[in-house]
Parts: C-alpha cells; sequence; structure tokens
C-alpha cells in the first residue's frame, strides 16, 4: 500500500522525461524513486490496445496499480466512471495495465438524475467506455435529495449492489490528490477532528466484503487532463462542477488558487502534508486502541477516541459535547445511555454496548 501523497507530488527531478513515441515501455531518464513523475507528464505510444489504446500506462501507475493488489487471477473489477476527465484517465491506465492479467473488468457510469442534462451525459459515457472496449452499464439510484451528501450516499450504494449483482470484488475509483486536498479542507471548514484529516483512503472495505481501491489520489488533476489532451483522448465535461451554487466543493475549487497567495507552498501540497500526518497519526491511534487492556487507564483524548468508535458503529450521533459527556458518566457509574434502548459499560476494563433494560 502506498500512503505518502506528499513525497510524489511535490518531488523534483530535473531533466526527467518518459517518452514513448515508438516503443511499448516509458524511457526513464536520470531519475530515481518517483521523483519528477508528476511535473514532467508522459507520452504514449500510438500501440494499440483493445483497438487504439497504448500499451503503456503512466509510469507512476505501473508502480501503484501493483501496490494496490493482490490481483489474483480472475478478480472481477468495476470501474466507477462518470465520462469525466480523472475517470476516463483512470479506464485508460486500468485498461493498459491490466491487458493480459485476466482480470475482468466492466465500468459503472451512476446517473443521478438531478440534472436535465445528466442522462444523456451518462449515455455518452457509457458509449465513451464501450468504444475503448469495456461492458458499460449505467445506473440510476434512488435519491432522497439532491444534497451533496445524499448523492454520495445514493452513488455508492448502487455501485456496490451493482458489484455483488455482478460478482465484483474490487471498485476502482478515480479521486486525484486535489480530490483528497479539498474533501480535508471541507471538513476543516465542518469542525473535523484529527480523524477526518487523514483524508481520502486508498483503499477501503466495504460491508460484504467489497474493496474499493483509488490509484489515482497521487496524481494532480491537471496533469490528468494534460495527458488527455497530448494523447487527444476525449472526455465530457459537466458543467455544473464550475458553478459555485452547486456545490460547497465547487465553491472551494474556485478560491484554491487564491489560497496560493497566502503562503509559500501550494496549498494542495500544503494540505497534503497535514493530511499524510494525520494519516499517520490515526494508525498510530488504532494501534493503541488494539492494544488497550482497561479503558479507564487510557489518556483522556484515546477514550473518548475509543467512545468515538463504539458510536459510530451504533450509528449514533457524535460531537465533542457528547463525547466529554458519555466519559464522565463511563468513569463515574461505569455506564452511558446512548439513546433510549442502548447503553454504553465497562465491565472488565473494556467497553461494550448493550440494549437497556
Amino acid at each position: 500500500m502506498y500512503r505518502n501523497y506528499l513525497e510524489l507530488i511535490s518531488s523534483r527531478v530535473e531533466n526527467a522525461e518518459y517518452v514513448a513515441a515508438n516503443t511499448a515501455e516509458p524511457i526513464d531518464a536520470n531519475t530515481s524513486g518517483h521523483g519528477g513523475i508528476l511535473e514532467k507528464g508522459f507520452r504514449i505510444s500510438p500501440a494499440d490496445v483493445g483497438g487504439r489504446h497504448s500499451r503503456c500506462v503512466h509510469p507512476l501507475l505501473e508502480t501503484r496499480l501493483p501496490d494496490l493488489g493482490p490481483w489474483p487471477e480472475g478478480t472481477r473489477v468495476a470501474l466507477a466512471c462518470s465520462g469525466g476527465a480523472d475517470s476516463t484517465f483512470l479506464a485508460l491506465a486500468w485498461q493498459a495495465w491490466a491487458q493480459g492479467k485476466n482480470l475482468p473488468s466492466r465500468v459503472l457510469v451512476v446517473d443521478h438524475g438531478h440534472r436535465a442534462e445528466s442522462e444523456a451525459d451518462a449515455a455518452s459515457a457509457q458509449d465513451l467506455y464501450r468504444g475503448m472496449g469495456y461492458q458499460a452499464e449505467v445506473l440510476a439510484p434512488k435519491v432522497g435529495g439532491d444534497t451533496e451528501n445524499e448523492l454520495r450516499i445514493a452513488r455508492y450504494e448502487i455501485l456496490a449492489r451493482a458489484c455483488r449483482e455482478g460478482g465484483e470484488t474490487v471498485l476502482l475509483m478515480a479521486h486525484h490528490a486535489d480530490d483528497l486536498a479539498e474533501t480535508v479542507l471541507l471538513r476543516v471548514f465542518r469542525g473535523t477532528g484529527l480523524k477526518g484529516l487523514a483524508g481520502i483512503p486508498t483503499r477501503r472495505t466495504l460491508a460484504g466484503g467489497l474493496e474499493i481501491r483509488r490509484p489515482l489520489l497521487c496524481l494532480r488533476r491537471e496533469k490528468i487532463r494534460e495527458n488527455l489532451v497530448e494523447r487527444q483522448q476525449d472526455w465530457i465535461e459537466d458543467q455544473t462542477n464550475a458553478n459555485p451554487e452547486i456545490s460547497a466543493r465547487n465553491r472551494l475549487r474556485l478560491l484554491m488558487p487564491q489560497l496560493s497567495e497566502l503562503g509559500t507552498a501550494d496549498p494542495v501540497v500544503a494540505v497534503l502534508r497535514l493530511s499524510e500526518e494525520a494519516a499517520e497519526w490515526e494508525e498510530t491511534v488504532l494501534s493503541l486502541l488494539a492494544e488497550a487492556s482497561v479503558w479507564s487507564e487510557l489518556p483522556p483524548w484515546l477514550r473518548k477516541r475509543k467512545v468515538a468508535d463504539e458510536l459510530r458503529v451504533l450509528g449514533a450521533t457524535v460531537s465533542p459535547t457528547r463525547l466529554r459527556d458519555i466519559e464522565f458518566s463511563l468513569l463515574e457509574k461505569g455506564s452511558a445511555a446512548v439513546d433510549r434502548d442502548t447503553l454504553l459499560t465497562v465491565s472488565g476494563g473494556t467497553l461494550h454496548s448493550r440494549p437497556r433494560a
């Protein structure tokens, strides 16, 4: 697994260029590790894959896709694609890397139906990926509302259902480094704790065993688009992504260039530095909690974190005030009410939930 997005994104290597004008492999010119890949771009040969696609993939992804394995022969893989630049790049990269590996793959396009053009755009995306040689299916979830969070929940639910029905055990998603930075900033503005600063995980297993893997988190938005333009690959631009009235993420995206004027660092790189440290801290916390045998002997912050984890499992609301109240009640009385049906208790030093009598 790879996590050090900051190292991958901010590294610089002079005179490094990846060229595959007439060869099946990229040429590495005077570089070491992964430095410079994001800055120099790459060129793809016209060699055919599935009709017209190069056998080459972005040099960074040639390392990162294997790192996101294992990829046992016969693993069924779904790609969540919208027709946009990022998911189209993912489809190209996966097709090139997976060639000959017996990894049956299909593309899933979600049509939320929340705008007049969405059905036509979804059909165009389906045609785009079919033209690339993929089996592509349009999914239409039932959405209770049109907020960003409601759409996201509906999207994940229908993708997970489609994968269960299709037998896919891996779902690839096209989130990239800028998405990660935007997510962290939005969480900060909404009052997140340290856990939320860790950002978007490279991999996550959903209930039922479906594993989400995100191979593009080490790539920047502009480099993805530059590479698609270079190889004359079309994609579908969702015009609502530029409308600040649609979502908080759109408004933040328009502000990002101005944020660069507040400091000396690229704001995306600066946020990723914070996210990287938060992710490492999250791993440390999980390790400490796994080793702890007596809840009451944990430091206060870790006690509250353990309570928060239990509340999330129960589907209960988590807030700083509530965590303090429940922690106090557990320390004083050995139990605390979660709701009218459930109690948290401390027994043998361990935190448990049980029905209220």
